[in-house]
């Protein structure tokens, strides 16, 4: 549907269904874990959307909140379970559940740029990841436990948060240490392996100081099949180990100082693509590696389905360390001083170290020299070839463990100052502030990875080059192994202010403004192994590059309130947004850096509660984006760096649509919840990159015109001008039906949901790189039920089931169709059932 057609009727009948449909819950918080039990619908929803605790039904914002109970009850272990639960947010898992990137309401994160949709934890942003895969900037694993709640808020935020995105920042709100001593133990066990140990303890060591302590340690089989026997034999898993230690000391009644120490250790066999469909267009002008890829693609379908591995989880990953691993450490330090009874003085200094590594088959494939590929080369030469070796396959991306380095390798720091205050008899509220952010390398990142050459893929692990076993039919001119490491710097700086003036007692005005220098610097050396036939050349071919990229531009906004009766406001803002430039090292010189993009965003709203026979709430936005110089991704195939992406700047791109979130109470114990969204994006104008400019870096970069040509001929865009935005789904709506059962109150609480998620057509790549470009749309019912206080005891008991109906449904597809004569896809997780059994102690 597009914008044009969108009508406050329709909103009105969306919100007339509530009975029929409803979206996940954003009650029941239980902030301190503690024996409480909540049962009304309509209590208060608490958020710091705007850097301080509040109503969320005050806040100007359209946002999405998640209470941990939620957060346990749909099973949520990553941000990619996030996103499933809440509209208008989609992921990226081209490199898998744990390196997703967040696309919200249409604002995409590609390859190798900065966030668009920043994640923060205790109000501190994620560690920036490399430049060489999806890594840092989000919600990765061992962060889902032990939380207040978990904020999405929708729009850019272009005043309050420290760096700046155009699409929204998704907020996790640890548990705060407490007064009183308490705590829980928690074990789940279900489908797939899953074993799942939670605990956490708080304890007040003196009426000044009190510490609370976490862990989280999860472990689940993967749902990939490898019929491959190299290597792992299941994929996709999870295994990962959290550790949290909170602690408050409050010096003096006025002065608190609160840290936090975040420690999350995961090693999971990680994510590959399967092999999802063949070109077998042979026209060279139409489909370029034919020739090479066409009938070797073939043949591994149908070698698959002789041998009955053509299921949906059925996929092919010939590295020998298939690997994902993520090791972080976050220290957080918020000291808090009410310098008076309308003053208070706020400073948060931040540490982080990430590191991670990664090996994976990318694109899922297994020519085999004495199968396909090479063999017969389009009938060119005899099959198989004189010399094959059934050892080799012809790897057209695969990623391996490097043995000497890291994938990312950055440290951080982060110093952010506020001054909040109220002044004018509560009129007016403000807050300003300077932040600083830093992030450097600890040594060189990077990957080996080999690309449009035949080799043993165990002997690119290897720290010598000498036992690469490689056959390269094109000489060196297209295939290598290439080793490739990184250094990026990044820099940002940030002065700002905001403040809310009471015009009238029903009529607020806020505005903000905030000021931001951005600096990334970038050094890299890539060293392509090249062979002439079997024989390794031996010297390897040295490329360095050294980008940088400087970007400094002014964000705000403006915001007028009104609330013309009780439990009712609508809201009107602009907002202006701001994404850094940045840097592309594993692209080549000419085409490793791209500008900042900016974003005009027009929204008006609605929020309100209403009570009578069926209580609830009601809210609604509106919004209208223009964005300019907008960054996305191009993918093409280069000499110095096999294939590759790079960045660059589209002209303009629109994003309209609206979303709901609404709550009904149908009569006491039983709620209907609903999230809403619907988009209409457009990309206006394309990339400001065009075939000669590949064409002459490569050329420049390689010293061969060749090269350049082929990667000219191969460039495709990860969207055309007037294709919709990628990853954002058209319709998506989350719907939830709650029931508390009418037992006993000595019998504990009994109760039971059912959630029902969709998700829309969703882009993955432009029209002219593959038919199979759109995502298609996907269902999911989930259940849990819960009893609380087991006949008055200290246990709870909780079962939950997530997709039932066992959808197959697919998640990321890599757009190679028209280039590499092949689609490869990733799917989603199948039915999984499991219970948890929690005991709860101290008060």
């Amino acid at each position: 549907m597009r914008y044009g057609k969108i009508t406050w009727t329709k909103c009105a009948s969306l919100a007339a269904a509530l009975t029929a449909s409803a979206a996940y819950a954003q009650d029941g918080t239980n902030t301190n874990n503690t024996r409480e039990v909540k049962t009304s619908a309509l209590e208060e929803v608490i958020v710091t959307a705007t850097r301080r605790e509040e109503s969320a039904q005050d806040v100007a914002i359209s946002i999405t909140v998640f209470s941990d109970e939620q957060i346990a009850n749909a099973n949520m272990t990553n941000a990619a379970d996030l996103a499933t639960y809440t509209p208008s947010l989609s992921t990226n898992t081209r490199f898998g559940n744990e390196n997703t990137s967040f696309s919200l309401r249409g604002f995409t994160q590609s390859l190798r740029t900065a966030a668009s949709v920043a994640t923060y934890f205790a109000e501190v942003v994620a560690p920036r990841g490399q430049t060489s895969q999806t890594s840092g900037d989000g919600a990765g694993p061992g962060y889902f436990y032990d939380l207040q709640n978990v904020q999405v808020l929708k729009g850019p935020q272009g005043t309050l948060f420290g760096r700046n995105t155009t699409g929204g920042a998704v907020l996790l709100v640890p548990n705060k240490p407490s007064d009183e001593f308490e705590g829980y133990i928690e074990l789940s066990d279900g489908d797939m392996g899953i074993s799942r140990l939670q605990g956490v303890v708080n304890f007040p060591v003196a009426d000044n100081f009190k510490i609370r302590f976490g862990v989280d340690k999860n472990e689940r089989d993967g749902h990939l099949n490898n019929v491959a026997n190299i290597g792992a034999e299941a994929l996709g898993n999870t295994d990962y180990t959290a550790l949290r230690l909170s602690v408050v000391w409050d010096i003096t009644d006025d002065l608190e100082n609160y840290t936090i120490f975040n420690v999350v250790d995961s090693e999971s066999k990680g994510y590959t693509s399967r092999l999802f469909t063949c070109n077998d267009n042979a026209d060279p002008s139409v489909n370029t590696f034919y020739a090479l890829t066409g009938p070797a693609c073939a043949q591994q379908l149908e070698r698959q389905e002789a041998m009955g591995q053509r299921g949906w989880y059925d996929l092919v990953s010939t590295i020998a360390t298939p690997i994902t691993t993520i090791q972080e450490k976050r220290v957080i330090n918020t000291t808090t001083w009410n310098l008076s009874d309308t003053v208070t003085l706020k400073n948060i200094l931040a540490y982080s170290h990430l590191e991670t590594e990664n090996g994976s088959d990318i694109f899922g494939t297994q020519f085999t020299e004495t199968a396909a590929g090479l063999t017969a080369l389009g009938g060119i030469f005899p099959a198989p070839l004189p010399g094959a070796d059934p050892r080799r396959e012809f790897a057209v991306g695969v990623s391996v463990p490097s043995p000497d380095i890291p994938v990312t390798s950055q440290v951080g720091w982060i110093e952010e100052i506020q001054l909040q205050g109220i002044s004018f008899d509560g009129r007016l509220i403000w807050q300003g502030g300077a932040y600083y952010e830093s992030s450097k390398p600890d040594g060189f990142s990077g990957n080996t990875s080999a690309g449009l050459i035949s080799c043993d893929l165990t002997t690119i692990e290897s720290a010598d080059p000498n036992d690469y076993n490689c056959f390269d039919i094109t000489n060196g001119t297209l295939g290598s192994v290439l080793d490739q490491e990184y250094k990026t710097e990044f820099l940002n700086k940030a002065v700002y202010a905001q403040a809310s003036y009471d015009l009238l007692q029903t009529l607020s005005i806020t505005a903000g403004l905030r000021y931001t220098w951005d600096e990334t610097r970038g050094f890299g050396i890539k060293r392509r192994h090249t062979f002439t036939g079997e024989n390794r050349n031996p010297d390897p071919i040295v490329s360095i590059s050294t980008p940088e990229q400087e970007s400094n531009a002014p964000t705000g906004m403006i915001e007028v309130s009104y609330q013309p009766i009780n439990d009712v406001m609508v809201y009107g803002k602009y907002i202006r947004g701001y994404r850094q430039g940045s840097v592309n090292l594993a692209a080549d010189p000419g085409l490793d850096s791209h500008d900042y993009e900016t974003v005009d965003t027009y929204e008006i709203g609605l929020k309100s509660r209403f009570g009578g026979w069926f209580p609830g709430r009601f809210n609604i936005a509106v919004f209208d984006n223009e964005l300019t110089d907008m960054q996305l991704q191009y993918g093409y195939i280069s000499a110095t760096a096999g294939p590759t992406t790079t960045v660059a700047n589209a002209g303009e791109a629109e994003i309209k649509g609206f979303e709901i979130e609404a709550m009904v109470q149908l009569y006491e114990g039983l709620t209907v919840n609903l999230s809403y969204s619907e988009l209409d994006t457009k990309l206006v104008e394309a990339a400001n990159i065009d075939p000669q400019k590949v064409n002459d870096a490569v050329t420049a970069a390689s010293g061969d015109p060749f090269s350049g040509f082929i990667a000219s001929q191969t460039a495709t865009p990860i969207a055309d001008k007037g294709d919709e935005l990628p990853f954002a789904a058209e319709q998506a709506w989350v719907a939830t039906l709650n029931y508390q059962l009418p037992i006993p109150a000595e019998w504990g609480v009994l109760s039971a949901s059912m959630t029902y998620v969709h998700t829309g057509e969703q882009r993955a790549a432009a029209s002219s790189a593959s038919p199979f470009a759109i995502l298609p749309s996907y269902d999911l019912i989930n259940y849990n039920a819960s009893w609380l206080s087991i006949m008055g005891s200290d246990f709870d008991l909780s079962v939950f089931a997530t997709n039932v109906r066992d959808e197959e449904y697919l998640t990321y597809i890599s757009g190679t169709y028209n280039t590499l004569s092949f689609e490869s896809v990733q799917v989603g997780l199948p039915k999984m059932v499991g219970a948890r059994l929690r005991y709860n102690f101290g008060n």
